[in-house]
């Protein structure tokens, strides 16, 4: 028996599950959802303008890498993988929120596991560890209640996003150290270098299912493009853009993230107004090509870690900091 047999099987053994908790009354729905927002990449992302800009821009970068590594290689396994999800082959099942990318592993599990791991890590206490396990476990319910992932999708989801965390606390200072004693230009290059072949890896992943089509027991998913680049494009676009950004903020002296509330206020509003600016320009006047979405994402990634602090020292909005290094 395949590989894909034993999958095929566990799949079929899953779905009762999935189909008792979704007989809850109606009212646990918009929690459950509310949950599952808290796992995504994309909910990181969105909050590490504010803690950047705001709050703590060391934190923020430790946490935002981690989590487009998670997402990274979240977004290879699933097309390593090649499994549906729990609504894509049984019509029994609800599908309370709509995925066109593979299920396994699952991508918040993953990423909520891996970012509230480095939060926690960053935290020294039990009681952060406690919370953070305790999140992740409501996240990994919500996505079987959805109906988007199998157990199984999820179990492996978060012990992958916690072999990205191990990862990341144990290779940050060396790697951090190493990349500080280049050059800046070799910084860059190595920027543009690993977000390209993040892109190739995702190609190179792909190639065996040229000519793939889902299954017809599949047809409960509707129209899916599970096999679509877009997601891992994106992301080598903000890991370049962020990379880039947070090397040249290195070399020109960082910046003071303190301030009274309204000038932080000020900042995020003026900082956001850009950075929705570039987005829009970007998804709605722009074709939507491989090169626009990378392009795109690296820009708004370059605004955010560079772009946005010079023009708030230059505005009066920041401080820069007081020594160069500052942000360890």
């Amino acid at each position: 028996m395949g590989r894909m047999d034993l999958l095929d099987e566990l799949h079929l053994a899953e779905l009762g599950p999935i189909i008792w908790l979704q007989q809850w009354p109606e009212w646990v729905l918009p929690v459950m959802e509310l949950v599952s927002a808290l796992g995504t990449d994309t909910f990181y992302l969105l909050c590490l303008p504010v803690l950047y800009w705001c709050v703590n821009p060391a934190l923020a970068l430790r946490l935002g890498l981690t989590v487009m590594l998670a997402g990274a290689t979240n977004a290879l396994a699933k097309l390593a993988w090649h499994q549906p999800r729990p609504y894509w082959i049984d019509a029994r099942v609800r599908p309370l929120s709509h995925e066109g990318a593979f299920g396994l592993p699952s991508g918040h599990a993953q990423s909520g596991t891996a970012g509230v791991g480095r939060l926690a890590s960053l935290s020294g206490g039990p009681r952060a560890w406690w919370a953070a396990g305790g999140l992740v476990g409501l996240v990994c319910l919500s996505r079987v209640y959805l109906g988007v992932h199998f157990v199984s999708d999820v179990v492996t989801g978060v012990l992958l996003g916690v072999v990205v965390l191990m990862l990341v606390m144990r290779l940050e200072r060396p790697v951090t150290a190493w990349w500080r004693r280049q050059a800046l230009w070799a910084q860059l290059a190595a920027s543009a270098a690993l977000s390209l072949a993040l892109i190739g890896a995702g190609a190179l992943i792909n190639a065996p299912y040229a000519g793939w089509s889902p299954p017809a027991a599949w047809s409960p998913a509707g129209a899916i493009d599970p096999e679509n680049l877009d997601r891992v494009v994106i992301l080598a676009g903000l890991l370049a853009g962020t990379l880039a950004g947070a090397s040249i903020m290195h070399r020109i002296g960082w910046f003071d993230a303190g301030g009274p509330p309204g000038m932080r206020v000020a900042r995020w509003l003026l900082g956001t107004l850009v950075a929705a600016a570039v987005f829009y320009v970007m998804r709605e006047l722009l074709p939507q090509t491989g090169v626009v979405l990378y392009a795109g994402y690296a820009l708004v990634a370059l605004w955010v870690q560079l772009g946005a602090p010079v023009l708030f020292i230059r505005l009066g909005l920041m401080s820069p900091a007081r020594r160069v290094g500052a942000v360890q």
